[in-house]
C-alpha cells in the first residue's frame, strides 16, 4: 500500500496471547492437560495446531472443548472449520454436548492454567509499549477472562499502558465477545477517531478485523504477528496489511 500507516491511525489495539505474551508455557499447556483429564489420552500436536491455527478457535475453553469432542466423534473437523464463519453453531454444540458440563470444564482448565501462568513470557519490550502509548491511544481486545488478563498484565508491570481493554467478560452476551466484530467495535469506539491497527496472530483475529471493516468505520488495518515462526499457508493475505516476526518490524511500522 502506497501510504505511511502512521498518518492513517491514532490507535493501536493488541491481542494478548501470542502477541503481547507467549502463552505456550501456560494456556497451551493447560489445553493439553485438560484434554488428557477428559479423554485419558495425550493430545496430538497436529490436532492442537488444526484447532488453534487452521480452525482459528481463539477461546481456549472452546478450543479444549472442540478437541475433546473431536476425539469423541461428536464434532468433525469440517464442523470445526466453520468456527470463524458460524461461531454460534459450534458454540451450541459445545454448550449442549452430552459428555461434559462446559462450566465444569472451564473450572478444570482454569485450575491447570493457574499452575502454569507464572511461566508466561512477555513478547514485546515494555519500553516499546510505552513509546507506542506516547504516540497513540492503546487498547486490548482479547478472549482472556478479566481475572487472567489482570494477573498477566500486572505480572509484567504493563497494566497502566493500555487506555481501554475489552476482555471476555466485557459483556454477558457471548455472541459479542471476541472474535465477534462487536468486541473490536467496542474498543475502537472508545479510543479511535481517525483509524486504527489491530495486531493479532490467528485466522480468527484476521476475520474479526475483516468483519468489523465490512460494517463499521473508522478503518482498522490488520497486522499479523508470527512471533512463534509458524508456517500457515491458509491465511487470507488480502486482509493483512503486514506480517511481522520481530518487534523491530513493528517499530518500523508504528514509530
Amino acid at each position: 500500500m502506497d501510504f505511511n500507516l502512521k498518518d492513517k491511525i491514532d490507535a493501536v489495539i493488541f491481542d494478548v496471547d501470542g502477541v503481547l505474551i507467549d502463552v505456550r508455557p501456560s494456556y497451551h499447556k493447560a489445553i493439553y492437560e485438560t484434554f488428557k483429564h477428559y479423554t485419558g489420552k495425550d493430545l496430538k500436536e497436529e490436532d492442537f495446531i488444526f484447532v488453534k491455527k487452521k480452525a482459528g478457535i481463539n477461546n481456549d475453553w472452546e478450543s479444549s472443548s472442540v478437541l475433546i469432542l473431536m476425539a469423541l466423534g461428536y464434532i468433525t473437523k469440517e464442523e470445526a472449520l466453520q468456527y470463524t464463519t458460524n461461531q454460534t453453531y459450534i458454540q451450541q454444540k459445545i454448550f449442549n454436548n452430552p459428555y461434559f458440563d462446559y462450566n465444569e470444564l472451564v473450572d478444570v482448565f482454569e485450575a491447570f492454567y493457574r499452575k502454569f501462568r507464572e511461566n508466561e513470557i512477555l513478547l514485546l519490550d515494555k519500553s516499546f509499549l510505552k513509546a507506542l502509548k506516547k504516540n497513540y491511544k492503546t487498547g486490548i481486545v482479547t478472549g482472556r477472562p478479566k481475572d487472567d488478563l489482570i494477573f498477566s498484565l500486572k505480572l509484567f508491570g504493563i497494566e497502566d499502558i493500555f487506555d481501554f481493554v475489552v476482555d471476555d467478560d466485557y459483556t454477558d452476551d457471548k455472541t459479542k465477545r471476541k472474535p465477534s466484530k462487536e468486541a473490536l467495535k467496542y474498543c475502537v469506539d472508545a479510543i479511535c477517531k481517525k483509524g486504527g491497527v489491530y495486531i493479532g496472530d490467528t485466522i480468527s483475529d484476521i476475520m474479526m478485523t475483516k468483519h468489523y471493516n465490512d460494517s463499521y468505520k473508522p478503518y482498522v488495518y490488520y497486522i499479523h504477528c508470527n512471533f512463534y515462526n509458524e508456517e500457515n499457508t491458509t491465511l487470507p493475505k488480502e486482509y493483512i496489511y503486514a506480517t511481522v516476526k520481530f518487534q523491530k518490524e513493528l517499530e518500523d511500522l508504528l514509530l
